[in-house]
């Protein structure tokens, strides 16, 4: 059943700024505060969201229950029983945890305590990556999840770690707990500490952060090395492509959020800016604005492009050549830059 967009947003008391094309725009009830964020996106035609500034994406039936605070089952019988919006207060703005070396710590040694199922592997090797010994799958029974929570907690303190919540159980016990299942994309930082993780999830949204709502999330994935640093749209895509073209590289998690790559660290004044290859209008703004504050910055980009049968993204584009018996190298998809 097809909802109308309009209808769904008044129900949800989310405010209308704009129409573009197919699509409405929206202040985003979810990272809005005091300063009012006009990036929620949702097409009618395909019934999904998308906010370019906090990075929550779903259907519509998704965005009904984070704003109601149900599962997607319940919120989809209330839109379609026109049940009123029983609308949940939004927690406050994320603070940021300010110990790196404790979440560095916590991260590492529950990576420690978890393995990688099969499937996920397979994904990984899939796309080009054979050392897989970084990723993890988080525990889908629930007693192994709560026992690890446990231990870190007893250790260490979880009141300020993303990823981590207290719960109260039936009984009124208090217990930890963490997502329940997905692939663990692991994000470091400039100093190679672990700063947060991606989950590649099975569903769609297919990328979230390890962090609840209120927690810190977005962060981006350095891979440092030797040459002309490139800025990949994706944390699992700067692997797959730093595993192929072996480029130092800064993985974003999202089209807007290059604002949150160390500049200031960047040396021999040129970057490669590799965004996927498509025709998405915000997707195309993002990179054109990217590339105004390089050149504003005194940063020469070079935008790195190939043909789109190759794939969508650079990692795509890398493992199709490798599937033709050729090593891919920089150069292959960087016109005018020299071997």
């Amino acid at each position: 059943m097809s909802f109308s967009v309009l209808e769904i947003a008044d129900r949800l008391n989310i405010k209308l700024v704009n129409r573009t094309g197919n699509e409405f725009v929206f202040i985003c009830p979810f990272c809005s505060g005091q300063k009012e964020y006009p990036k929620l996106y949702i097409n009618q035609d395909k019934g999904v969201f998308v906010c370019h500034h906090c990075h929550l994406r779903g259907s519509i039936t998704d965005l009904w229950a984070l704003r109601c605070g149900v599962d997607t089952k319940t919120a989809y019988k209330q839109m379609v029983n026109s049940v009123s919006a029983d609308i949940q207060p939004i927690e406050s703005e994320p603070v940021p945890i300010k110990d790196t070396e404790k979440l560095n710590l916590i991260y590492n040694e529950f990576l420690k305590m978890l393995t990688l199922e099969p499937r996920h592997k397979e994904d990984l090797l899939r796309r080009g990556i054979i050392d897989t010994s970084g990723f993890k799958s988080l525990p889908e029974d629930a007693k192994t999840r709560w026992n690890i929570c446990s231990i870190l907690n007893r250790k260490y303190g979880l009141d300020d770690v993303p990823g981590f919540r207290e719960q109260i159980s039936r009984k009124g016990k208090p217990y930890w707990d963490c997502y329940r299942s997905g692939m663990l994309i692991p994000v470091k930082d400039v100093y190679q500490r672990l700063a947060g993780f991606q989950i590649r999830t099975e569903r769609e949204p297919k990328y979230i952060w390890f962090s609840y709502r209120s927690q810190s999330k977005s962060c981006v994935n350095v891979i440092p090395g030797k040459g002309i640093p490139w800025i990949i749209e994706g944390v699992l895509k700067s692997y797959v492509t730093n595993h192929f073209l072996q480029i130092p590289c800064f993985g974003i998690p999202g089209t807007d959020t290059w604002r949150l790559v160390p500049f200031e660290l960047i040396r021999g004044g040129k970057v490669i800016v590799a965004y996927d290859m498509e025709d998405n209008p915000y997707s195309l703004k993002a990179r054109d604005s990217l590339i105004s504050h390089l050149d504003s910055i005194g940063i020469e980009p070079v935008v790195a492009g190939w043909n789109k049968t190759m794939g969508k993204g650079i990692d795509d584009a890398c493992l199709y050549v490798f599937k033709q018996g050729i090593k891919p190298r920089p150069e292959m998809f960087l016109p005018g830059i020299a071997a």
